[in-house]
């Protein structure tokens, strides 16, 4: 009995890891291709079901408010020029669920609905599953909206991107990136552990990653941009920026100063470069400083620090590295 046991567990252990190499290995050559958006791929599979699982258009009087969350997915909203219509596409990952309960998505609540100029679109799980292969499926929105809709985005596990959009915007995912492009109004961006990108954007620009990167170009108004480790590159923009990094590289070009500016990184170098301005106090702390040659600051000058005023005062432009180099430019 022992022996056909024996044999029993060793068949079917062979069986098992023959049916993952072909699993990880591919199909032959010869093998019909699978098909996304029609298109025939080899050595690849679709990411996503080629076709929304679910799709609702609502219509709305007058400034709307998104509010989505999804699992491990993405999501994605752009605008409808000219119209007062919302469309909300759900697209499907199934991953490797057909091992789990979830295959016939029952151990999801699935929401998408309309409270007056609301749009709510939700995936939530009723259950937590704890099988090796459980917690595989992902579900991603692509949202259409009107100019004039203020959000609230948060996936678990996926990307955010957003364009095209004015009013107040709460934007969140706990490991992946952001990408804003062309938003006006009141903007909060954080990730866990991805990159923040933010381009022709304007308002109050607040973005946070706890181990990513942060690029702001073209933008203008109250920026504030906090890092634990990566860099920070603000290119191009106008107005106020307060940037702190736990570690790394800053980069700020300025077309315009409005209210000042403050830099801080714990090890890292940062580069400044502003217009020609009426004056502004300056106070600089680094390893090595480097400042333009024709550059006169009423007050303290060394190697490591600079504090004082140039022209007539103005603005406080305050910029400092425990170790590292600060170059300041002027155009």
């Amino acid at each position: 009995m022992k022996k056909s046991l024996s044999v029993y567990l060793t068949y079917a252990g062979f069986s098992l890891a023959v049916f993952f190499i072909s699993l990880f290995m591919g199909a032959p050559a010869d093998a019909n291709p699978l098909k996304c958006d029609g298109e025939k791929v080899k050595g690849e599979l679709c990411a996503f079901e080629a076709k929304p699982y679910l799709t609702k258009e609502f219509t709305l009087d007058g400034p709307g408010i998104l509010k989505a969350y999804t699992l491990a997915g993405n999501i994605e909203v752009q605008t409808i020029e000219a119209s007062s219509k919302v469309k909300v596409e759900l697209y499907l990952d199934r991953g490797y669920s057909f091992w789990s309960n979830s295959k016939n998505l029952d151990n999801y609540r699935i929401t998408v609905i309309q409270r007056g100029n609301e749009i709510v679109s939700s995936v939530e799980r009723k259950s937590k599953e704890t099988g090796f292969f459980s917690d595989q499926m992902r579900f991603s929105f692509k949202i259409y909206v009107p100019e004039e809709m203020s959000t609230e985005l948060k996936t678990s596990g996926g990307n955010i991107s957003v364009s095209g959009l004015s009013g107040h915007h709460m934007i969140k995912t706990s490991g992946g990136n952001i990408d804003l492009d062309e938003i006006n109004g009141k903007l909060a961006a954080y990730t866990a552990g991805g990159n923040i990108n933010v381009n022709k954007s304007s308002g109050t620009i607040y973005g946070k990653t706890t181990g990513g990167n942060i690029t702001v170009d073209q933008s203008s108004g109250e920026i504030r941009l906090l890092s634990d480790g990566g860099r920070i590159i603000a290119e191009r923009i106008s107005g106020t920026l307060l940037a702190k990094l736990g570690g790394g590289d800053i980069k700020a070009q300025f077309l315009r100063v409005s209210e000042g500016i403050s830099l801080d990184t714990g090890a890292g170098n940062i580069f400044l470069e502003i217009p020609e301005m009426d004056g502004f106090d300056l106070v600089l702390n680094g390893t090595e400083i480097k400042l333009p040659t024709d550059l006169s600051v009423d007050g303290y000058r060394s190697l490591q620090r600079v504090e004082g005023t140039v022209k007539r005062g103005g603005a406080p432009i305050n910029v400092s590295t425990n170790h590292g180099k600060i170059e300041l430019k002027i155009n």
